[in-house]
């Protein structure tokens, strides 16, 4: 039965000492009875409480992490719920660029290389590639420990070892003394040797099997023996049946907390194509994926996969904003262009992307319309005339330019006459409906004051 929020509170300590990170033992206790938190987080539990309630109390998908604490640690799992609607999700999937075994050390270092620069800025957010698989299937011990150590020390993200030879494996992992490389896979034939090198290394592992029973079954059999994060494979080809496959040990997890299937899950995608391995990567990363293995590493592949899982990984109940303020964009000065928008993230850094393109220097001031973009708003009576004039003065626009000309939405052309109307911006300049228009509008029709 689950625990209730008073039931676990009457075994805390009751100080309200802040060390959980929340401000009370109440609020602590609610976020554990929502499976947010495990009860071992609290510093000063008693060991009679750990005992009776931390297994209980724990999410039902575990916490995995992989590679050395800081911020390139990827974390995975902790999902508490089958749709996105119900609530959020919480940790986006990392993809995982393979780094295949048959390269030479230099194409290696060189393909190693372009996942460090596979980082890009959207909406105000860095996403890119978090993970490397390095494949060491196929090589000799001496060959992997070589390759994984000429590898990690000029490494910005952790690694996904791919092999199935437990000598292999073990010489390659210990070259990666406490950066915690995703030791992948353990399956039915070396189940035993990976599960004793997880255990004596400290290593997340990768289970995979031909059913969720036998997955069930070595994950016990690991968690037997010390185990306890372990990430949940799948082979992402086999498109429908992995799908199937990843709900249902999802759903076994977080319906039935059934904790030998509590582990995020990952899929490998690889494929030759670029737009069917794209494809097969957004896919799963909209179905409960928590790494994806691909070989791409072209921009033109990467970003829409990226940018799926930013847009499916925001939280549904919290409008993406940015704060509503007077932006300077570039060098601005006396005669630059001023122009509005809303403050939904999504219009903000779209015509924040687009002026920074047309070089030239611009200020934007930013009216709070909720978290809402420009028609919406507008519908939902959250921006007018009034506002914006109003934001304009309390942002003391004026006194940064010497001309009175106003750049608006091509999609509120109805505002020009009342801005003009009823404030000292005399020259309203009806801008276009999409901000990739903006570099052309300013090219051809701003003439500085």
């Amino acid at each position: 039965m689950a625990l209730t929020a008073m039931a676990i509170y009457k075994n805390l300590p009751k100080t309200n000492c802040k060390d959980c990170g929340f401000p009370t033992c109440m609020a602590f206790a609610m976020q554990v009875a929502a499976k947010q938190k495990a009860l071992t987080d609290c510093p000063h539990l008693s060991e009679e409480a750990k005992a009776a309630f931390s297994d209980a109390s724990a999410p039902p998908m575990r916490l995995v992490r992989i590679g050395p604490d800081g911020p390139a640690c990827v974390e995975l799992g902790q999902e508490t719920v089958m749709f996105r609607h119900e609530e959020k999700f919480h940790k986006p999937p990392a993809l995982a660029v393979r780094i295949p075994a048959k390269l030479s050390d230099a194409e290696a270092k060189t393909r190693l290389e372009r996942i460090n620069k596979a980082v890009f800025t959207r909406i105000g957010q860095q996403i890119g590639v978090r993970l490397a698989a390095v494949e060491i299937e196929g090589l000799t011990p001496e060959a992997a420990a070589a390759r994984t150590k000429a590898l990690s020390d000029g490494s910005r993200v952790p690694f996904v070892l791919m092999g199935s030879d437990p000598a292999v494996m073990t010489a390659a992992v210990k070259t990666l003394p406490g950066k915690r490389p995703l030791i992948y896979a353990a399956t039915e034939r070396n189940a035993d040797a990976f599960i004793a090198l997880a255990a004596a290394e400290r290593c997340p592992l990768a289970v995979a099997a031909p059913s969720l029973e036998k997955m069930a079954e070595i994950t016990s059999a690991a968690r037997e023996k010390g185990v306890n994060d372990m990430i949940l494979a799948f082979d992402g080809r086999r498109t429908v049946e992995s799908l199937r496959l990843i709900t249902q040990a999802r759903r076994a997890a977080l319906r039935k907390n059934f904790r030998p299937l509590g582990f995020p899950a990952m899929v490998d995608v690889s494929h030759d194509e670029m737009t069917k391995e794209t494809v097969l990567a957004s896919t799963f990363a909209a179905k409960y994926a928590g790494i994806i293995v691909i070989n791409g590493l072209d921009g033109a592949e990467l970003l829409p996969i990226l940018t799926v899982i930013q847009n499916i990984y925001t939280d549904p109940q919290v409008p993406n904003t940015v704060e509503p303020k007077l932006y300077e964009i570039g060098n601005v000065n006396e005669n630059s262009p001023v122009m509005f928008t809303t403050n939904f993230s999504l219009t903000y850094f779209s015509v924040e992307a687009e002026v920074e393109r047309s070089k030239v220097p611009s200020y934007i001031c930013v009216v709070d319309t909720e978290g809402l973009g420009v028609l919406n708003a507008y519908a939902g009576d959250k921006i007018s005339p009034e506002k914006v004039v109003k934001t304009l003065k309390e942002q003391k626009v004026a006194e940064k330019v010497r001309h009175r000309k106003l750049i608006i939405p091509g999609l509120l052309p109805s505002f020009r006459a009342e801005i003009e109307e009823t404030s000292e911006w005399k020259e309203v300049l009806i801008g276009p409906e999409s901000a990739s228009g903006i570099p052309a509008f300013l090219a051809s029709t701003w003439k500085q004051g």
